[in-house]
């Protein structure tokens, strides 16, 4: 049996966090010029993308979330089951999109290997792009729009009830252990939820796509079984490293230093 929890607990972070985990990251050696859109609209670079549900792909998007971020030369998201990679250059509204995309294998149903496939051709296709407001247009050399999508709406869209889908357990992004579900729910400046042996609260502040979270407080219930105890120390520091955070339909990523992963979830 686990030893009680503290009363209150309060989780002081070390610089802790390497990043030798299956994630997705950002950098890359490019970085041209910033592709910046209209005034009072969003960025090509620094904003996240989400694709657009009337996006010319060819197959039916449906409800499947495909995202990109455009960050200093390097083009990444989520191609609608797995992560991918690649390089960019900008040269005024001129887009130039590396041919060679790195992605995760997992095997994806029908549905979303259709709408992979067909996004990942069309992305080397790019010439040029246009940002109106919070929609980003990638057209071809011909000028005709490839691929469209819209800006994450940030703050208002991380507020609502979220079940966890994998955290990072200090070397490695694990998924919750069988048997218990952990939870998240982000309201007006509170972050509350379930470890799976107790429940938590504690603030978080965003700043743009930036998040800070904490200090977290939890109650005192023993855990059952010690992985149960661990899983729940690991959960609430992985909460407390993110530094940025990422809104895609029905799925909210925390990131750590580096953009790579702190906590993955699903809408309740």
């Amino acid at each position: 049996m686990a030893a009680a929890l503290c009363a209150v607990l309060l989780l002081t972070l070390a610089a802790c966090g390497d990043d030798d985990d299956d994630a997705a990251t950002s950098g890359g050696s490019g970085g041209n010029d910033n592709g910046t859109g209209n005034a009072g609209g969003s960025s090509l670079e620094g904003t996240t993308w989400i694709l657009a549900a009337d996006a010319p792909l060819g197959v039916a998007l449906e409800a499947i979330v495909v995202t990109a971020q455009f960050k200093d030369g390097t083009l990444s998201g989520n191609s609608g089951c797995n992560t991918y990679s690649t390089s960019y250059e900008v040269d005024g509204d001129k887009l130039t999109v590396g041919p060679d995309i790195a992605g995760t294998q997992m095997a994806c149903p029908p549905a979303e290997t259709a709408v992979e496939q067909a996004y990942l051709a069309r992305l080397p296709k790019a010439a040029g792009f246009k940002v109106d407001g919070t929609t980003l247009s990638l057209t071809d050399d011909g000028g005709e729009t490839i691929l469209k999508y819209e800006a994450s709406e940030g703050a208002d869209a991380i507020q609502g009830d979220w079940t966890v889908t994998g955290y990072y357990s200090g070397n490695a992004v694990t998924s919750p252990l069988g048997g218990v579900t952990l939870t998240g729910k982000f309201e007006n400046g509170t972050l509350s939820g379930n470890t799976g042996c107790n429940t938590f609260t504690g603030p978080y502040q965003i700043d743009g796509q930036k998040i800070t979270i904490g200090p977290l407080a939890a109650t005192r219930a023993a855990c059952p079984t010690t992985e149960l105890t661990d899983q729940e120390t690991q959960y609430l520091i992985a909460l407390q490293l993110a530094r940025t955070f990422e809104v895609a339909g029905n799925r909210l990523d925390l990131f750590r230093e580096g953009d790579t992963y702190a906590v993955s979830y699903t809408s309740s």
